[in-house]
């Protein structure tokens, strides 16, 4: 049983005093504020393009200017990395402490740091200012999907399986990885996690390719993403519900992960993982922010969670949102740190023992011609002997690119190259660029 920190009376009534500041309006100050005009304010986004955390990084950093003082160019920033702990790690250590950066990152961040194992998570989630999330997780849940041709149709078939059953990850700290594991321990499911990939739309195109056959994602990320995997021809089926008391309507047949695990031990280390959900789209900025500066991000980051423009915009994405302030989410913060240690030591020891082998990447090797160059690292390829384009894109170190034998940025690739590109498919990632001009 949890000693320090009972999540039936303690998280939960935390969750629910941090939902009733939903939709919180900006208090007055009868002090001057700080002025951002005429600075540029970066919101980082830990994962690649495509996916959740990238979508709500993103509707945030179209729409929070308006709210600043001096109403400053926004603009966002994908840094991916080892499961996002590159840019929480980078927010931590070497980002500005005058507001003008912030970012985005895996939710389960602070419970990998409290745990204290780990060398990915290099901060004190106590010590980082915590601007808001956008979603407390109202209304969604954290879905298990199969492929329907796995021939799995419920969690009892995974127990009784022979073969593992490969999930999409990305890294160790994210929900995605650690939940299938831990899950695995407790239910007794054969699953196996591949991690490695970049996060974003590379999740997606894994299952869609049948190189993974499962993965966990966020009922309204998939919603946004994915609509064809909620339709009649989809080609997953949900068998498992997380970080949910009930089970959404639309997935009736899937049972929540509670209503499975009876003993109470194994519930609780569940509650550990299902907490972070309550700041389930987790936005913070470095340590030592002047409380003036605090405020305004805050309260920036409120207003512009009930601006109509953003309400609209959220609507027409698919994006659910239940905005905390990030006075509550640093309390909520502030309570996991004081969990048990048995449940972090039990959390550790599980994942020490992961069995989550890297993916192995299928590249596919192609020549031919970059013919146009669009912004974040896309670029359209023609291959020889094709007669459209396909998409694909660059991503930091992911990508080694040369020209004329020599290494260069990836930002000085040009249309009209030509080019030998490694790459999975289109819309993937490119792994190399071996080009000439």
């Amino acid at each position: 049983m949890i000693s320090n920190f009972s999540t039936r009376h303690g998280l939960v009534a935390l969750a629910a005093a941090a939902v009733l500041t939903m939709g919180a309006g900006v208090s007055g100050s009868a002090e001057a504020a700080p002025d951002f005009k005429g600075k540029t304010i970066r919101v980082i986004i830990g994962y690649a393009a495509g996916g959740g955390y990238d979508r709500y990084g993103r509707q945030v950093a179209r729409h929070i200017g308006r709210h600043l003082p001096g109403k400053p160019t926004v603009v966002a920033q994908n840094k991916p990395g080892a499961g996002s702990y590159n840019t929480v790690n980078y927010l931590y250590s070497k980002a500005p402490r005058d507001g003008t950066v912030f970012g985005t990152f895996a939710r389960a961040a602070p419970i990998l740091a409290f745990a204290g194992k780990s060398t990915q998570a290099r901060f004190d989630p106590n010590k980082l200012t915590w601007i808001g999330t956008s979603s407390s997780y109202k209304g969604e849940s954290y879905l298990m999907v199969v492929r329907k041709d796995s021939g799995i149709m419920t969690i009892a078939d995974m127990q009784k399986a022979t073969k593992p059953l490969n999930f999409a990850a990305t890294s160790f700290g994210s929900d995605g990885t650690d939940v299938p594991i831990v899950l695995r321990e407790i239910l007794g499911i054969n699953v196996q996690p591949l991690r490695g990939y970049p996060g974003g739309n590379t999740l997606y195109l894994a299952v869609e390719r049948g190189e993974a056959q499962a993965r966990m994602v966020g009922y309204a990320s998939m919603k946004t993403a994915m609509p064809h995997w909620l339709s009649d021809k989809s080609p997953i089926r949900v068998v498992l519900q997380f970080a949910t008391a009930k089970r959404l309507p639309e997935f009736p047949d899937a049972p929540t992960a509670m209503e499975i695990v009876k003993n109470e031990a194994d519930r609780d280390l569940l509650r550990l993982l299902e907490a972070p959900f309550f700041m389930a789209r987790p936005f913070a900025a470095p340590p030592g922010l002047a409380a003036d500066v605090t405020k305004v991000l805050r309260d920036a980051f409120m207003a512009a969670h009930a601006d109509p423009q953003y309400k609209a915009e959220a609507k027409r994405f698919n994006l659910i949102t239940s905005p905390v302030h990030g006075a509550e989410v640093q309390k909520l913060v502030a309570r996991l740190g004081k969990m048990d240690r048995k449940l972090y030591d039990r959390y550790t020891a599980i994942l020490k023992d992961a069995k989550s082998p890297m993916r192995r990447v299928k590249w596919q090797v192609v020549t031919g011609t970059i013919t146009k160059i669009g912004k974040k690292g896309k670029f359209r390829f023609k291959i020889a002997g094709q007669s459209k384009a396909v998409k694909s894109r660059t991503k930091g170190r992911y990508t080694k690119v040369k020209v004329n034998g020599k290494k260069i940025s990836r930002k000085k690739i040009a249309a009209g190259m030509k080019c030998k590109m490694w790459y999975e498919g289109p819309g993937s990632y490119a792994g190399r660029l071996d080009c000439t001009k």
